[in-house]
């Protein structure tokens, strides 16, 4: 009985042992676990950190283009408020392998604030966009300056009745002649589309552009034309090149401005300034 009972005694004592040393085991995988996910936490909040960071020096750049593209547009500032909150909170709990305090709420909140900034960043320059581009389409499509491009062009003959050069009568004269040399670039004065390139009758080579709302411009007297029907052609893009061809004197661009099917003076539009 004696000898059962050490051996029953050792055997206990050997499984307590077990029980024990299985037990620091687990403890021990349990906190190499949890050490492992310490510091998967706070590589990931170390990454987080540093986006928020590449965020907030984004959104610093859109604002700092935004600016720049309004001071150059001329727009009103008021109408693009490009702001920067540069004091978002980065917490204060304190992990031991971050530099910094965070907190978990606080770095969410700071996420979604720089989130709505870029976002809010994003719309801005969409619609500044969105008004440069309607605001180069207004200025391709207003008639202004010379319909020749270079120096060397003087006005020979303004609109009006005056003296025909031929004749030496009277005579209204419907547009306005531009002379300059053999060669010399014309230009389209506004953007359009060619509704006419031809030789026609007293205008020798000639092109007409339609610009829209009832305005036509036309440039006869060409010695070659550079546009077919159906071009559309940007303001300032040559389209035919200064000639004597027609009923014409010597090279010269006779400029006819056109609105809603009467000529107008043309003097107005070549002298007043781009929009």
């Amino acid at each position: 009985m004696t000898s059962a009972w050490l051996l029953q005694s050792h055997y206990h004592q050997q499984l307590t042992l077990h029980k024990i040393e299985s037990l620091k085991e687990r403890n021990l995988i349990k906190q190499q676990y949890l050490q492992s996910l310490q510091s998967q936490t706070n590589q990931q909040m170390q990454s987080l950190a540093l986006k928020i960071g590449q965020l907030q020096a984004q959104s610093h750049r859109l604002n700092s283009l935004g600016e720049r593209v309004i001071e150059k547009s001329n727009l009103p500032k008021e109408e693009f408020e490009f702001n920067l909150d540069e004091n978002i909170p980065l917490g204060s709990l304190y992990y031991p392998d971050l530099p910094q305090k965070i907190d978990l709420t606080l770095l969410e909140k700071s996420v979604m604030q720089i989130s709505s900034q870029l976002q809010n960043n994003q719309n801005q320059l969409q619609q500044l966009e969105f008004t440069l581009n309607n605001h180069h389409l207004v200025n391709e499509l207003y008639i202004s300056g010379r319909p020749v491009s270079g120096k060397g062009s003087w006005i020979s003959s303004l609109f009006g009745t005056r003296s025909d050069p031929f004749t030496g009568r009277l005579t209204r004269h419907r547009g306005v002649d531009i002379a300059g040399y053999s060669g010399m670039p014309i230009i389209a004065a506004a953007a359009g589309v060619v509704t006419a390139s031809e030789k026609r009758s007293g205008y020798g080579l000639m092109v007409e552009i339609n610009h829209g709302s009832g305005f036509i411009t036309r440039y006869a007297h060409a010695e070659s034309l550079l546009v077919a029907v159906g071009a559309v052609v940007a303001k300032g893009q040559e389209i035919a090149v200064m000639g004597s061809t027609g009923r014409s004197t010597g090279p010269h661009v006779h400029y006819e401005v056109i609105k809603n099917g009467r000529q107008i003076d043309p003097d107005y539009y070549i002298h007043r300034l781009p929009s």
